[in-house]
């Protein structure tokens, strides 16, 4: 049996996938605070925009495992599926359920009455003390977001492949 070392969670894997979302994430901050002439904090924890940090993630986990294990290898077949399907999600299912919300949230804008005519039709039981509210939603991602996501993320993959 191995002993465990405390340094093997810093693996290149890890540290590649965690700076993919991280460099994403300030990016996309640097972004939209830019555009709002306001820093935003916030930007840090949500999903989806500019750029896609899904992206950033998978794809510089799939180019490390690409260039330390091949690219015939089957853990990087396996991670360019996997990558392949959370980009296609980021990109079409997240971003479906995100037109989506625009458009719930539109409908109650339109109708400032709409939320207490919903109350009123709800049946009491069904609502003790319930308040509706307009939905939160991620708007999920474009297919450029995602692709500057995916060059973020080769290029730290490159990087981290190169320094470990």
């Amino acid at each position: 049996m191995t002993d465990l070392n405390v340094l093997d969670i810093f693996s290149p894997y890890l540290i590649a996938a965690t700076l993919g979302y991280v460099v994403a994430q300030l990016c996309k901050m640097i972004i939209i605070s830019t555009r709002r002439r306001k820093l935003s904090w916030r930007v840090l924890l949500q999903s989806g925009g500019m750029p896609s940090s899904h992206s950033a993630t998978v794809v510089a986990l799939t180019t490390v495992i690409g260039l330390k294990n091949g690219l015939g290898s089957e853990i990087f077949a396996l991670a360019a599926i996997f990558a392949v399907v959370v980009i296609y999600d980021a990109t079409h299912v997240r971003r479906a359920v995100g037109e989506q919300g625009l458009v719930l949230r539109s409908i109650i804008d339109r109708d400032a009455k709409q939320e207490k005519t919903i109350a009123d039709l709800t049946p009491e039981e069904d609502r003790p003390g319930r308040k509706f509210t307009k939905p939160y939603f991620s708007r999920g991602h474009t297919p450029i977001e995602a692709v500057i996501g995916g060059l973020i993320g080769i290029v730290i993959g490159i990087v981290v492949t190169i320094l470990s």
